[in-house]
């Protein structure tokens, strides 16, 4: 509930806060309906859309604003695909992606293009809302199959998602963060402004699964992200 005084009357007006939307991309109309109905229930409290195909999640991105977006994963709807058009449609709105248990290279695949999640179709409603409620809060979340995974292979895989998440500009920023540079010193090393590179800072946290810069600093150290030997020392 938000509350606001009247600039006319000076009356104290009382409105109800905008739920989160969610745009839901499912070809199948029985899952669609009952994801539909979960996602629509008390528990989870968003508005809900959705689409059969990727055009047309495209025409209700470029339509309406979305909060998050959950798709399928098809041999029609691969993550790379669903993430470019969505990029395209409508920029920085999150993909959470949904997938059969035994895919499990397609959900690296997700991860590695930069997806906000993964979650497979045996999940259970806890983790299926739990899964959501992540998503519209900025973090990044993975199925337990896929987790395990990543940690029995840390050493590679668990550098090449979180790098590939990355687009060129926010590796490069990224390593200026890990060697001290400030907000100032990146801007006027890009011919940017300070805005802009604090709008990159913002996906590099949401990407990465972070929500400060020391912790960004040390996945940038774990994942060997540094800038060129020039930039090392602050200018």
């Amino acid at each position: 509930m938000l509350i606001f005084r009247s600039e006319k009357s000076g009356e104290f007006i009382a409105t109800a806060r905008k739920s989160p939307s969610l745009l839901l991309l499912e070809p199948h109309p029985l899952y669609r309906a009952a994801l539909r109905s979960l996602l629509e229930s008390p528990r989870i409290k968003v508005g809900v859309d959705s689409a059969s195909s990727l055009e047309e999640c495209t025409t209700l991105l470029l339509e309406s604003a979305f909060d998050l977006v959950v798709a399928a994963i098809t041999p029609e709807l691969t993550p790379r695909r669903v993430l470019a058009a969505v990029a395209q449609a409508r920029m920085g709105v999150p993909v959470l992606f949904l997938a059969e248990s035994r895919d499990l290279q397609g959900r690296i695949e997700a991860m590695r293009a930069g997806a906000t999640g993964t979650l497979t179709r045996d999940a259970t409603p806890e983790d299926f809302v739990a899964a959501i409620q992540a998503a519209l809060r900025g973090r990044r979340s993975m199925d337990e199959a896929l987790a395990d995974r990543l940690l029995s292979s840390a050493a590679s895989i668990d550098r090449s998602l979180d790098h590939a998440a990355l687009s060129t500009t926010e590796r490069e920023i990224l390593g200026l963060m890990g060697v001290a540079w400030s907000t100032r010193a990146i801007a006027d090393e890009r011919g940017i402004t300070p805005k802009s590179v604090r709008n990159h800072v913002t996906n590099i946290y949401r990407k990465l699964g972070v929500s400060s810069r020391p912790e960004a600093v040390r996945y940038a150290a774990r994942m060997g992200i540094r800038p060129a030997a020039e930039q090392v020392t602050h200018p």
